[in-house]
């Protein structure tokens, strides 16, 4: 009976037939063994996740065996080759028995490394790099004024860690900028609001007055003055922004504005006579001396606008809303 591997008989020499009675593949050849069941291909890949799989287990092993970092390295060569602590260096190389026991009279040490002699604290840190990294870290630590260990733990940052940091006094500074330009903005608007109001309330007012005088003289007077100055004031008024009380209040007042046509020149099936015009032009002029008011008011700042539409709102009268 044929010998098989979940895909069918035994793979047979190239160019021949399967032998009979073929030894079996010696063993200690994974690689081979995983190739006959899976196919070249999949057998690579199950390889290599094999041998990184054994990477991976032996990392741990032989982490913290590597030297310390170029900056950590530089620190201990400095603090611990200094007069000051070269013989509390040598004190700690030898209690971690990387130094032979007993006093040197001419400076140098002696590592226990049987086939070194003597040699000068530099050069044994210069051949010994790992004994000398761990003789001088413990020194370090142990006297709690480790450059070392302040270089290792505050690495230098990179430009988007610096700017991590700084993003929120960035957003701050920008708010801030935002707000003042926005402040700045609305209180430029608002004073250029309220140069038109006057000026075009002026205006307006100028042209009923010459008007109604005028008009007690002539019932035909020309109205064309005031109907322009009119437009132009109630153009104004429309454009106003705010709260929407402020807004409704504005276009309100430009509808009411008075005058908007010629007044009659007779009345009742009789032509008017001086008294009577003179008198509708007291009543008019009364009207239009009570805008400059409440033109002005219109410019008031949007907290009295929404305290007023507050107060209607509880009073059960809403403001007026024109679209």
């Amino acid at each position: 009976m044929r010998q098989g591997w979940g895909h069918g008989p035994l793979a047979s020499p190239r160019g021949g037939h399967p032998r009979r009675g073929a030894p079996g593949r010696p063993p200690g050849r994974p690689g081979r063994a995983v190739a006959a069941r899976y196919g070249p291909g999949r057998a690579a890949a199950a390889v290599l996740v094999l041998l990184a799989a054994a990477a991976a287990v032996g990392t741990p092993a032989y982490a913290g065996t590597a030297p310390g970092g170029p900056k950590e390295r530089d620190a201990q060569l400095v603090y611990c080759l200094d007069a000051a602590h070269r013989a509390d260096l040598v004190t700690a190389a030898t209690r971690l028995g990387f130094l032979r026991p007993g006093p040197t009279f001419d400076g140098t040490v002696r590592p226990v490394v049987s086939d070194v002699g003597s040699m000068t604290p530099e050069l044994w840190a210069e051949r010994r790099k790992k004994d000398f990294g761990r003789a001088c870290s413990a020194l370090m630590a142990a006297a709690s004024d480790s450059p070392g260990a302040a270089a290792e733990a505050k690495p230098e940052e990179g430009w988007f860690q610096t700017f991590l940091k700084s993003l929120p006094l960035l957003a701050a500074g920008a708010l801030l900028t935002l707000g003042g330009q926005f402040s700045e903005r609305v209180s430029s608007e608002r004073r250029q609001l309220s140069r038109q109001l006057v000026s075009h309330e002026a205006l307006y007012r100028t042209a009923v007055r010459e008007y109604l005088a005028a008009y007690e003289s002539d019932p035909r007077a020309d109205h064309a003055a005031v109907a322009t100055a009119r437009e132009a004031l109630r153009g104004v008024l429309t454009q106003v922004s705010g709260p929407a009380s402020r807004r409704a209040a504005a276009r309100r007042l430009a509808e009411e504005l008075p005058l908007i046509r010629p007044l009659p020149a007779a009345q009742g099936g009789g032509v008017l006579g001086t008294e009577d015009r003179t008198r509708l032009g007291q009543e008019v002029w009364q009207s239009v001396e009570t805008q400059p008011r409440a033109v002005m008011e219109i410019n008031r700042r949007a907290p009295y606008w929404r305290w007023r539409a507050l107060r209607e709102r509880s009073a059960g009268a809403a403001p007026e809303v024109t679209a």
